[in-house]
């Protein structure tokens, strides 16, 4: 386009511009040169194709497959779907945003209708990993809850107070125990909502993913605490002997953490990914047209 300005003005055979192909394939780099073309932006966006689409028509139309499997999860692919929806929609002409084609539908119909399928596999996509998420935060909260009133070393029976209650490991071991209780309750609260949730098209751009991300950090800081509760717990209780076996016990307690990391990280990168960083698709660092 920098050697061939003209090139924006050639249309295929359907009648679409190289930024409507760009768009209804989901090619980011390319559908940013529409900021970098000046004036005949506002040309651009008045094309409409042999069927009376616009270019918010073409993006909302369902993205081909191997561009929605940039990320995993159908809740996430509907995310990318709606974040271009969006993005698309702040540079049209008001009088375009709801101009019907030739079959009298308008993109916001042609979203919904194209993307039915993807927001019920979205919705039980987002249910199942948050009911999963929420048998692990409930199984914590119930031990962590348990051991709370069965400490370490046992109960003074005169005074009622624990044994150990002046030494440090069982002030990690108290606190941790509060810290793992509460992070698990606030993590099950989080994905009851995700669960109990309305599921309407716009709550996956911002709201299920945000939700989904505190539930997990809230569950990984549960899965922490409780950890070092339980590594805290054997320091009050074997130390007075052998004192490898509560440190070799404590350093096995790493593993689970490590393996939970390990497992959820491709997870965590296309949430990431699809909140944060796809933002960044529509805004380039530097100019490409000289």
């Amino acid at each position: 386009m920098s050697t061939y300005p003209d090139l924006i003005w050639e249309l295929n055979t359907l009648g679409q511009s190289i930024i409507h192909v760009a768009a209804l394939h989901r090619h980011s780099s390319i559908f940013n040169l529409i900021h970098e073309i000046g004036q005949t932006k506002d040309f651009v966006l008045t094309f409409m194709d042999d069927e009376g689409s616009t270019l918010l028509h073409c993006v909302a139309k369902l993205a081909p497959q191997e561009r929605l499997n940039i990320v995993s999860g159908a809740a996430l692919q509907m995310m990318l779907e709606l974040s271009w929806f969006e993005e698309v929609k702040k540079i049209m002409l008001p009088s375009f945003i709801e101009l019907a084609n030739h079959e009298g539908i308008t993109p916001r119909e042609l979203f919904i209708k194209d993307h039915q399928e993807l927001l019920k596999k979205g919705e039980s996509w987002m249910k199942r990993t948050a009911n999963s998420c929420m048998v692990v935060s409930t199984l914590i909260a119930t031990g962590v809850f348990s051991a709370a009133f069965s400490v370490p070393g046992g109960n003074n029976d005169n005074l009622g107070s624990p044994n150990y209650l002046t030494k440090p490991w069982f002030m990690v071991f108290a606190l941790s125990d509060a810290l793992a209780l509460v992070s698990s309750s606030t993590s099950i609260l989080i994905f009851l909502s995700i669960l109990i949730s309305r599921y309407a098209e716009e709550d996956f751009l911002k709201s299920l993913p945000l939700k989904l991300i505190f539930g997990l950090v809230a569950l990984f800081i549960s899965i922490i605490s409780m950890m070092v509760s339980f590594s805290s717990a054997f320091f009050i209780t074997y130390y007075h002997g052998t004192t490898w076996v509560p440190i070799f016990i404590a350093s096995l307690a790493i593993l689970p953490i490590t393996l939970f990391i390990f497992l959820q990280y491709p997870l965590w990168y296309d949430i990431l990914y699809s909140t944060y960083i796809c933002g960044s698709l529509f805004r380039p660092s530097k100019r490409m047209i000289h």
